[in-house]
């Protein structure tokens, strides 16, 4: 099973390579990384990733990288820093569109699956605790309008597909304690236990293709 992954450098997206790798599974994984020596991975791993030095901006960046890819896991956002302004805002936008129009112009009969980690409250606040709501209001409206247009985008395109929309992430070890479901709420879960979602669920079980589930403790 060969996988391409964008956003790998960080968060969740790393620890989904992390956990692939680990999991002793027949798993061909492709990065796509702006500056490969800067990868957070030991070189024990590192020899077993195929690395593409590019840009999720760059359309022929994304093609190189998810290129013979059974499956792409994009897990592109915003770097946010306190309360100044968000570096890369739109990159998940962006990267899907690419992905999306690499696919139609060279796949369209075998398209890739495409998991998408997205977030609760992209589209519509159903699956945000009513406590939640005014802080995802008043920090998250813009990055989650980025979310909402490739959200919209990918399930318009014909392509397989499993938007993941997490709770509020955070730092913390894999649990497995995690729920997983349509409209689903909770306050927080760890970007680790989103990877192993994605992992265990999405790819090694094939579950959730064509659906949006949330997942929150």
């Amino acid at each position: 099973m060969r996988i391409a992954v964008l956003g790998a450098s960080r968060h969740t997206g790393q620890s989904f390579v992390s956990q692939a790798l680990a999991s002793n599974t027949n798993i061909e994984l492709t990065i796509l990384a702006r500056t490969p020596a800067n990868l957070p991975f030991p070189e024990d791993q590192l020899c077993r990733i195929t690395v593409v030095q590019g840009d999720a901006l760059n359309k022929n960046d994304v093609a190189k990288a998810i290129n013979g890819a059974d499956i792409v896991v994009c897990s592109l956002g915003a770097k946010m820093d306190g309360f100044s302004k968000p570096v890369d805002m739109g990159v998940e936008e962006a990267g899907i569109l690419h992905i999306l129009d690499i696919v139609k112009e060279t796949r369209a009969d075998t398209p890739p699956r495409l998991i998408m980690v997205s977030s609760t409250g992209v589209g519509t606040h159903n699956d945000v605790p009513w406590l939640m709501r005014p802080l995802y209001s008043l920090l998250l409206s813009a990055p989650h309008g980025h979310k909402a247009r490739a959200e919209i985008a990918i399930k318009n395109s014909g392509v397989p597909y499993t938007l993941v929309r997490p709770a509020w992430l955070t730092n913390g070890d894999v649990t497995k304690t995690y729920r997983a479901g349509d409209g689903v709420r909770g306050y927080t879960v760890s970007r680790n236990d989103v990877a192993h979602f994605i992992l265990n669920e999405c790819v090694l079980e094939t579950k959730w293709v064509n659906a949006s589930p949330s997942i929150a403790y």
